[in-house]
């Protein structure tokens, strides 16, 4: 994630550490990195939404952890003092014993964040997620109304996740709104900001398209690079637009990391004294932290080493506990993503970027390319922008 809001215009949302303290003062990655855990809890889904990564379906998969087998993971979750455990699906509350689970995730100190599309946050629901501790549920919109009810496949969809959103802010459960921006919704983007301000959230995570799941099947209808960038551009002017309005929105872009390069770049030019401050925490971050400060764990325990990754299983958690699994790293891919520079394409190595970018999403380079370490078609720098002189190859 990359908080535009923070870095252009030094909002504060509490969050900081987490996201910029992923290396220590010498500039070096940890060497057991304790990740976000994103748990599936199901496949089970009351949408069939054309970009679902987890390919969801309107029943739980065969053999879903069960309800003392999540318990244990939690366990270890908070033995191995992770900074979060993101409840995520499918539709998290289809499935019968979230609550009780969310409870027992606080009881044991862990942070909690909720992934729904708002669908079954009734008046009750909303009531027994605040009860439970819930502090933050981020809820998905894809455009204006009449667009997010098609891409959700159900009418009426959008009036629930509005209803849901304001359930959720009336009872101090604090809101992220999830927008993953491709060519079917685009045209949407200043509503989606409209949207957020409307409903008093306290966050807007703009998604690029991962290539996993379902969305595999939409890179025909994805952005391309000049499309990113004037996304992007956006992004940035209605965020500090908001902020000089005096708007606490905090904006995030998730999930290309071209981003935080194309910002150092504008800073370059336009402000050199923001741009060393801005890279200094960008390398704190290290780009993409996919097998490092960031996990999945799929319904059936496979644990992946991000949350678009459910086609390659790094091992799973009824074989070993996952802090052992990701302690270990045993599994090949996990031990190159800790260490990945040099395996990555060579214009990646040779980008003067890469300590704040770190070869971006692998997943959609895998999806594109047919090799998990080639190149992510994502990046929309030219070479002169990132200091190739002659074409290095991809």
């Amino acid at each position: 994630m990359f908080s535009v809001t923070n870095l252009l215009c030094d909002h504060q949302a509490g969050n900081e550490r987490l996201r910029y303290g992923h290396r220590n003062a010498h500039g070096e990655a940890e060497s057991t990195p304790r990740p976000v855990v994103v748990w599936a809890v199901t496949k089970s889904c009351n949408l069939h939404c054309v970009h679902c990564y987890a390919s969801a379906t309107n029943a739980p998969a065969p053999n879903e952890l069960t309800h003392d087998e999540g318990i244990a993971l939690l366990d270890d979750l908070a033995a191995f003092k992770v900074p979060a455990v993101l409840f995520s699906g499918g539709e998290p509350l289809s499935r019968p014993d979230i609550l009780p689970l969310i409870r027992h995730a606080r009881s044991l100190g862990l942070a909690c964040t909720l992934s729904t599309n708002g669908l079954l946050i009734d008046d009750k629901m909303a009531d027994n997620l605040a009860e439970s501790g819930l502090k933050y549920a981020g809820i998905s919109i894809d455009g204006i109304e009449s667009r997010h009810d098609k891409l959700r496949g159900k009418t009426g969809a959008f009036r629930s996740t509005l209803a849901a959103i304001e359930r959720c802010r009336k009872r101090g459960i604090k809101v992220g709104v999830r927008f993953t921006v491709h060519g079917l919704n685009v045209d949407d983007l200043d509503a989606i900001f409209d949207i957020c301000v409307a409903s008093n959230v306290q966050r807007l995570c703009v998604y690029h398209l991962a290539y996993a799941g379902r969305a595999d099947n939409m890179q025909k209808v994805d952005l391309s690079p000049g499309q990113i960038r004037k996304v992007v551009d956006r992004i940035f002017e209605k965020s500090q637009e908001l902020h000089r309005q005096g708007t606490e929105l905090e904006v995030l872009t998730v999930d290309n990391h071209a981003d935080a390069a194309y910002l150092l770049l504008q800073l370059e030019k336009t402000d050199p004294q923001l741009y060393e401050k801005v890279r200094k925490r960008l390398e704190g971050t290290g780009g993409n932290r996919s097998g490092c400060n960031i996990a999945s764990v799929d319904p059936m325990g496979n644990v992946h080493y991000d949350q678009f990754t459910w086609h390659y299983n790094c091992g799973n958690v009824r074989e070993q506990p996952f802090s052992k699994i990701w302690t270990d790293a045993t599994d090949p891919r996990l031990a190159i993503l800790r260490n990945r520079k040099e395996h990555l394409p060579s214009r990646c190595q040779s980008c003067r970027f890469l300590s704040v970018c770190n070869g971006n999403l692998r997943t959609r380079a895998e999806a594109a390319t047919g090799d998990w370490l080639g190149f992510d078609p994502a990046c929309y720098l030219d070479d002169a922008e990132i200091g190739i002189t002659s074409g290095a190859a991809t």
